[in-house]
């Protein structure tokens, strides 16, 4: 199927400027240009109202453009760049004899996985699809660096009128450029420092994964990952009841029953998420068109003697989490690889929490026909190794679970699942003692064999660091042990301790099974240099660099 034509969509008489980008545009633009595109790109298919001429779709989004800053921003490294006139291209494909879904599921997948050329390409692709030349469909691809899931609702509410000619509101007033500045001041700097404080003391007490699972696993690139929606009104009403019960938000209830859950399967003592926070509190950003959304940090221990107070644990977690969720994503990757340096571990974000029930708006469906309804969703693309989408929490509980294959099989994950809205229930009946979480959910740990060891808040596999070790020190003589609290010690027979630990450090990303060794033994090799029972040359734990010091952020 080729492209039939080409339109264009024209916006002019705008105020053309520049200056620094938002936190949030740097942050996403990193990943724009980093990930699979399929992660970072949002792509939306809309039905046209029946007669709509093409004039009319250029014309609509031409106006959505006039409306935007951000959709009409080029990032140029640290600068973006605000045309005031000119035109997007659109692309309109005729579906010829062809499914009209089929076709734009072709069209809108190549538009998606296409990476955007944040310097020349204006941050939004639109295509149209026709039948018999009327257009019936139009497509939107978006990337992170222009939306979040609530910027892109907010365009798409505005699309929704005017292609149909309906007023809409005036803009938000708050534009990224105005943003950028705001982020500059003395106080909003305070702020973002005091984020990063947050997610050190985090990350030094976390596990570097809460999934960790060996290397040698088959990895997905693109992280497609299997979907599994789970359903339950009694759900919703046992929330309503734990609500009353703990003061907390029903949010905060289904985040502790996951990290409970993941934790009781894992055997971890404590649990770490990072849940996708909104950042819209302030009035003049809840129609904000841009990314606002970063990662909250949360972090809670474990050892519990009821549910209750897991959700009061996860509570706290959440809240200081989502107030430390605005921050300079250079310097937080700064303190994220100097803790990972100081520990030797290579921190995995790979449990994932967002709660869209306030914003996601979805057609009327049938009440679930039994206590909890599971059922298959297509795969999607998501870089983690399990997330949970609370898409209702009122009247019904709508969760949707993505599942890295790797770390748990179909029907594993059902069982996941409905443990997850199994345990909800049974809490809106009463406080739930801990003993009793694996009989209600269905949960049981994971079972591990000898290799794997517990050490600095991590599931570590012997295995993996002695594959490790082997790769660093390139196949010379070398031997880990490891004492009964967990210190893992590498005995090699040349080589620097500093040298061997910063080449492990170097091959320790995606092997979350793994860490560097706490210390290093040099010995004097024997004529055959295979012996690692010679005299001790040198030793240390082999860090480079010393504790983290001040925090700074870039002053925009």
């Amino acid at each position: 199927m080729d492209t039939v034509i080409t339109i264009a969509a024209e916006y002019t008489g705008l105020r053309s400027r520049q200056g620094p980008v938002t936190m949030g545009q740097a942050n996403m633009a990193r990943c724009v240009l980093r990930d699979p595109p399929l992660h970072m790109n949002f792509r939306v298919t809309k039905r046209l109202p029946e007669g709509t001429p093409l004039s009319a779709v250029t014309e609509a989004v031409g106006r959505l453009l006039s409306r935007h800053e951000g959709l009409r921003a080029t990032i140029h490294s640290d600068v973006q760049v605000v045309a005031g006139s000119g035109s997007l291209p659109v692309e309109v494909h005729g579906a010829g004899t062809g499914l009209l879904d089929e076709v734009a599921e072709e069209v809108g997948l190549r538009m998606q996985g296409t990476r955007f050329d944040l310097e020349t390409e204006l941050p939004i692709r639109v295509a149209v699809i026709t039948k018999e030349e009327a257009p019936r469909l139009v497509i939107f691809v978006l990337p992170h660096t222009s939306v979040d899931a609530i910027g892109l609702a907010t365009v798409m509410r505005e699309w929704e009128r005017l292609i149909r000619g309906v007023a809409v509101p005036a803009p938000c007033p708050m534009q990224p450029l105005d943003l950028a500045t705001a982020e500059g001041t003395p106080a909003s700097l305070r702020r973002t420092e005091a984020a990063l404080r947050h997610w050190e003391s985090g990350l030094r007490r976390a596990p570097q994964s809460m999934f960790a699972i060996d290397e040698a696993a088959e990895a997905d690139a693109d992280a497609i990952r299997p979907r599994l929606r789970v359903r339950s009104a009694v759900a919703a009403e046992a929330l309503e009841a734990v609500a009353s019960r703990t003061g907390a938000s029903r949010s905060a209830i289904t985040l502790a029953a996951l990290g409970v859950l993941i934790g009781l399967r894992t055997t971890q003592r404590t649990c770490v998420i990072a849940s996708l926070a909104s950042n819209r509190v302030r009035p003049e950003l809840r129609d904000y068109v841009g990314p606002l959304a970063q990662d909250a940090l949360m972090t809670a221990d474990l050892d519990v003697p009821t549910f209750d107070e897991a959700v009061r644990r996860f509570r706290g977690a959440s809240l200081s989490g989502y107030q430390h969720s605005r921050f300079d994503s250079v310097a937080l990757w700064e303190v994220i690889e100097a803790v990972n340096s100081e520990r030797g571990v290579d921190f995995a974000r790979d449990c994932v929490f967002n709660d869209m029930s306030g914003v996601t708006v979805s057609a009327p469906e049938p009440a679930p026909a039994s206590e909890v309804e599971c059922a298959w969703l297509p795969a999607a693309s998501l870089p983690a190794h399990l997330a949970l989408w609370a898409n209702r929490l009122e009247d019904v509980v709508d969760l949707t679970l993505w599942i890295d294959p790797r770390v748990m099989s179909r029907p594993e994950a059902e069982g996941f699942g409905t443990g997850i809205v199994r345990l909800l229930i049974a809490a809106g009946d009463g406080d739930v003692q801990a003993s009793d979480i694996p009989n209600i959910s269905g949960i049981l740990p994971i079972k591990r064999d000898p290799e794997w060891i517990y050490t600095d808040s991590c599931w570590v596999n012997l295995g993996a660091v002695e594959r490790l070790v082997g790769e660093a020190v390139q196949g010379r003589p070398h031997l880990v042990t490891h004492a009964p609290d967990g210190r893992l010690t590498c005995h090699v027979t040349s080589g620097t301790p500093e040298e061997i630990r910063a080449a492990c450090l170097a091959l320790l990303p995606g092997r979350t099974s793994a860490m560097a060794p706490h210390h290093y033994v040099v010995h004097a090799p024997d004529p055959t240099g295979a012996s690692l029972h010679g005299p001790v040359v040198t030793e240390g734990d082999g860090r480079h660099h010393p504790s983290l010091g001040p925090l700074r952020v870039r002053n925009q």
